[in-house]
């Protein structure tokens, strides 16, 4: 990674860091996670053909570690398409915000959903912050994470929060792609230079 977008990186993480540690120490309603978010079983939504495509004009099959998009599916049922949510992985726990249709490659994948009052970003967010994490091979959902307290501004203050912490977000895969181009174009003029 360049050297500014790593910075720009380091800098959201402590953004995130200094926003979160203050509402945490606040006098904010407190909450368990279980009366935040709905959570859904996959099973309805896991692809049956593992053959992935390459077109990304098709249906992304999902998981919720590094790899995020596995391929694309042309099977069209089965298809989450509900609006934003989070994708949980159980036995990882590691998170995605995802906003488009999608399908899932197992079900070891929590879906979440707000309840009312809540803004999803703003508990991706706030789950990013925690930094959720685990050596152990279970699901961890259902038994750990629904009980974790989470402090609960009102909805304007959480939506200020997740429209602040977005936007530093687009800022760094604008600057992140904004390097790939630039990558490529010197790859390019270096190779003409020397024909």
């Amino acid at each position: 990674m360049i050297p500014l977008i790593k910075d720009y990186f380091s800098f959201g993480s402590t953004l995130r860091n200094k926003i979160f540690e203050k509402i945490r120490k606040s006098d904010f309603k407190k909450s368990k996670i279980r009366h935040l978010l709905e959570y859904e079983q996959p099973t309805k939504y896991i692809v049956e053909n593992v053959g992935y495509l390459e077109n990304p004009t098709l249906i992304p099959v999902l998981t919720a570690n590094k790899a995020f998009v596995l391929g694309y599916t042309d099977e069209q049922y089965g298809i989450y398409d509900k609006g934003d949510c989070i994708i949980f992985d159980d036995f990882t726990m590691d998170i995605k915000y995802v906003d488009f249709s999608f399908k899932v490659k197992s079900s070891a994948i929590k879906i979440l959903t707000p309840k009312s009052e809540i803004n999803l970003r703003y508990m991706f967010e706030y789950l990013s912050f925690l930094s959720l994490s685990s050596n152990e091979h279970k699901r961890h959902y259902i038994s750990e994470v629904e009980d974790v307290i989470v402090p609960v501004p009102d909805v304007e203050k959480q939506n200020s929060i997740a429209r602040l912490l977005f936007a530093f977000d687009c800022k760094i895969e604008a600057e992140r792609s904004l390097c790939v181009l630039l990558c490529k174009q010197k790859k390019y003029l270096l190779r003409e230079m020397f024909i």
